[in-house]
């Protein structure tokens, strides 16, 4: 994300990226996926921006996101926790310039996207004019 100026109006859940965790039983998380920061179990991981479904990381078979609050696996209610996205200034590494990125992160991966596609924010040190798209298989390494 391109911006003229240093100024950024940081906008609600409906305009901003944000992941969601949904979090259950150690047990529950889906092929045995576990928080390390909640140390409770991951039934559902997605990144969104604004309304929007970017990416699904993680999904336990029958968990349905639309209408379940509750898992499908032990039947407890899930805990949701969301991260909201941060705003960050680059320089860019073939003209110098800055550049504004919105990005947001899970455990060790940070996300972003760039031209409607995911990018690792990692690897994201090029302005929008000399960006080109990332290797797919870097996206989740």
């Amino acid at each position: 994300m391109s911006r003229e100026s240093d100024e950024f109006v940081h906008d609600d859940q409906f305009t901003r990226m944000y992941i969601d965790a949904h979090l259950c039983r150690p047990e529950c998380g889906d092929l045995g996926t576990v928080s390390s920061e909640y140390k409770k179990g991951i039934v559902y991981l997605a990144m969104f921006k604004g309304p929007w479904i970017v990416a699904i990381f993680l999904q336990s078979k029958g968990y349905d996101i639309i209408t379940d609050e509750t898992c499908n696996q032990c039947g407890d209610q899930v805990e949701i926790v969301r991260v909201l996205s941060e705003f960050s200034k680059r320089k860019c590494k073939d003209c110098n310039n800055y550049f504004y990125i919105e990005s947001v992160s899970w455990s060790t991966h940070s996300f972003t996207v760039v031209d409607g596609e995911l990018a690792r924010d990692r690897y994201y040190y090029q302005c929008p004019i000399h960006y080109g798209p990332q290797d797919k298989g870097m996206i989740f390494v």
